[in-house]
């Protein structure tokens, strides 16, 4: 018995030795694999199951989306990049540039609780922001701050308060105005964003060289402009009287014509993202416990061929880098 215990114990050593420990879940990816990553198409967003690791920057390759998840070091409660590098919206008072390898750069002051965030596709602006009072767009008295940043210096380029804003070619104007949910162009001149004021919501289109925006229609809430520039993706309040009910939307540029996302009948708020010209992506809460703080990723295909599906669980502000 004695030798057989021996036995036992010596091959549970060896088994023990040969088999590493496995990598902690929160512990970022070896450097230089996450620069293999992200030498290719690859999706950037919020690793956020709770815990330590709520909310670290996590990286998939596109052709592998349900695959490993390389963990970036930094922490976020909102991100937002282009292959040249990103802005990091911190949950303290201060939100941070970084590079194409997730090295941080010069900080922003954060004048309030981060919202949104995205980065033109050049890499050369992004836009951030707030809520200064308030902490849901569902909130009759929430206020926000939205500023277009530069993510390479951290200089503020302009506030959209300080924007013209042109409603039936006439100037518009009122004390209670609010804007969120900026998306780019391609030239990242041209931009699209929500503007709020007197109880409705409006899609803007701006140019940040002249500095001014103009109303194109009403209840448009964080529009996401195609990867072919021709159409947005938005969340609209399908009864204007419940304001804690979203659904999303498509809108053809060309003809204004507007159609609901197939099959997506949860209350979406988020500034969805496209995956690609079929396929949009966008967070909603965890069906776990009430109580969750957790996320999940899904996907709508905008054919209707599928269904609405989770893509990735315990994750939020997906961006996608090519």
């Amino acid at each position: 018995m004695c030798v057989l215990l021996a036995v036992a114990y010596i091959a549970a050593r060896a088994m023990f030795v040969a088999s590493p420990p496995p990598r902690a879940a929160d512990t970022p990816a070896d450097p230089a694999v996450l620069a293999r990553v992200l030498s290719k198409p690859h999706l950037v967003f919020l690793h956020s199951p709770g815990g330590d690791s709520y909310r670290q920057v996590a990286v998939v390759p596109l052709d592998a989306l349900d695959g490993e998840r390389y963990l970036a070091p930094l922490m976020c409660q909102r991100v937002a990049m282009a292959a040249s590098g990103g802005l990091c919206m911190g949950a303290a008072q201060t939100a941070s540039t970084f590079d194409a390898h997730f090295v941080p750069g010069p900080s922003v002051q954060q004048p309030g609780t981060p919202t949104r965030a995205r980065v033109a596709p050049t890499g050369d602006l992004g836009t951030m922001t707030w809520f200064v009072a308030g902490h849901s767009y569902a909130d009759a008295s929430f206020s926000t701050q939205t500023v277009l940043v530069d993510p390479r210096s951290g200089q503020t380029v302009a506030d959209l308060e300080q924007f013209t804003i042109l409603k039936d070619e006439q100037p518009f104007r009122a004390v209670d105005f609010n804007f969120w949910g900026v998306t780019f162009a391609s030239d990242a001149n041209r931009f699209y964003a929500t503007l709020a004021s007197g109880g409705r919501t409006y899609l803007l289109q701006g140019d940040v060289a002249q500095r001014t925006a103009r109303v194109l229609r009403e209840n448009v809430e964080c529009p996401s402009l195609s990867p072919d520039g021709t159409r947005l993706v938005f969340k609209k309040r399908p009864d204007p009287e419940s304001p804690r009910a979203w659904r999303l939307a498509i809108l053809d540029l060309q003809t204004m014509a507007e159609t609901m996302v197939p099959g997506e009948n949860h209350s979406v708020d988020d500034q969805a993202e496209w995956l690609d010209d079929n396929h949009v992506l966008y967070a909603l809460p965890d069906e776990g416990p009430p109580a969750t703080i957790a996320q999940d990723i899904w996907v709508a295909t905008l054919d209707g061929s599928t269904a609405p599906k989770k893509l990735l669980t315990g994750a939020l502000s997906p961006t996608v880098v090519r």
